[in-house]
């Protein structure tokens, strides 16, 4: 077989074009579209990414080309994405709006019950380094639906953004109508806010979820959770888990959950988050892995890497923000805390805690009520991992909850579900 030559993608005319058109829109001051019939956008979108599958030197270019780079690396990273491409239940919208110089044109749409998947693209008559995107607003109607689960926030001399927006509901959403509206919210440190509406609507049917009754319990030593059901949409898994109260410990994570077909197709968590849904510490838990929506199997294997816990009442560290002092911690929390200015840190040697962060965003003040989380920062040397966390300006005392806690009470799960 020859090898692949580098294609030899126009950057600069691309730009250019791109700069044209805009100028062009800002001067007629109205919406346009794109010159290209969505039909032939759609069949070229298609069919590159039909030979991104065999070829990732030709994936890795065409990935440059502006409108393709996000949609590209979702393909590449998430094989339930690259799914509903092959199945064609990706939709090209290609609207452009355009206001006070930022021209942003969404690309396309993966929506089903789970969740919603919005791909834009943006250019500017001025420089990209100093513009935010602080929000999305995506509407139903004139109903809003609940705010993103995932965006990324642009900034750094960037000529160009293609990037996504990911909204995920942990009940399947009801589609009342396919008349939608995202609103993005920008900030320029120059020009100020700058908000874009952009409506669209579904074509395409909703695929229904497949829900499959499970209720099969685990027991590990007397620690027992049971897998209700498993619901399957094209953008995810989902593993829905209870969890025995009458438990003697406090199950924090569940590592490395994959879900086999029958023929061998493998499944995975998501790379860039969205592993879990609820609150694991109120008996209830989804654990979303990548789908496997569009292949047909009699059966699935549920494969648990291994499940983490800790005893009851000992899965906190109690602090005094007001003295900057720890007031208590598990006997087996053995690394070195330090309070700071409405914030905690952590250092944790490392390839201890089995390498994970202890995600310490859970908190509650001395009354019970919840201590809002602000942030965090993770900064390395050569002997340690430190983790700090930051909270709401707050001068008592708070248990601060950790997610995360390496001692595993079981390990290597596998459940075989019959679907038939």
């Amino acid at each position: 077989m020859s090898k692949l030559q580098p294609i030899d993608v126009p950057k600069e005319k691309l730009q250019q074009i791109r700069m044209d058109t805009l100028r062009k829109v800002q001067r007629e001051k109205r919406t346009k579209k794109r010159i290209l019939p969505v039909a032939i956008v759609a069949l070229f979108c298609v069919s590159i990414l039909f030979s991104i599958r065999v070829s990732p030197t030709f994936a890795s270019y065409v990935a440059k080309i502006p409108g393709f780079y996000a949609l590209v690396s979702s393909v590449r990273s998430d094989a339930g994405i690259k799914d509903i491409v092959d199945n064609q239940y990706y939709q090209d919208v290609n609207v452009t709006e355009s206001k006070n110089g930022l021209s942003l044109t969404l690309q396309g749409v993966i929506a089903d019950r789970s969740g919603f998947v919005l791909f834009y693209d943006a250019d500017a008559l001025f420089d990209m380094s100093k513009l935010y995107l602080n929000d999305v607003q995506l509407f139903q109607g004139d109903d809003e639906i609940p705010g993103p689960s995932s965006f990324t926030s642009h900034a750094d001399n960037q000529e160009h953004i293609s990037s996504l927006i990911e909204f995920s509901f942990a009940e399947p959403i009801v589609y009342t109508s396919n008349d939608f509206t995202a609103v993005f919210h920008f900030e320029d440190v120059d020009k100020g806010n700058i908000a874009i509406r952009i409506p669209f609507t579904l074509q395409n049917e909703i695929a229904q979820e497949k829900v499959i009754a499970v209720n099969r319990t685990v027991d590990i030593d007397g620690q027992k959770f049971t897998i209700t059901q498993i619901r399957r949409s094209p953008l995810k898994t989902a593993i829905d888990i209870e969890i025995e109260e009458a438990n003697t410990m406090q199950i924090l994570a569940f590592d490395d959950i994959t879900i086999t077909t029958d023929s061998g197709e493998r499944r995975g968590s998501f790379i860039n988050g969205g592993a879990t849904d609820g609150a694991i510490r109120d008996g209830k838990i989804t654990l979303n892995v990548q789908s496997n929506y569009f292949h047909e199997t009699d059966s699935l294997t549920i494969n648990i890497g291994a499940v983490q816990a800790v005893p009851k009442g000992e899965d906190f560290i109690e602090v005094d923000f007001d003295k900057k002092e720890v007031l208590s911690k598990p006997d087996y929390f053995d690394w070195d805390i330090s309070v700071e200015q409405q914030g905690v840190s952590v250092a944790v040697t490392k390839g201890e805690n089995g390498g994970n962060l202890l995600w310490l965003s859970n908190a509650v003040k001395e009354d019970g009520t919840p201590l809002e989380f602000t942030g965090s920062k993770i900064s390395r040397d050569g002997q340690y991992v430190t983790e700090t966390t930051k909270f709401q300006d707050y001068d008592g005392k708070a248990k601060i909850y950790f997610n995360y806690y390496f001692n595993p009470i079981g390990e290597n799960i596998e459940l075989n579900i019959p679907l038939q």
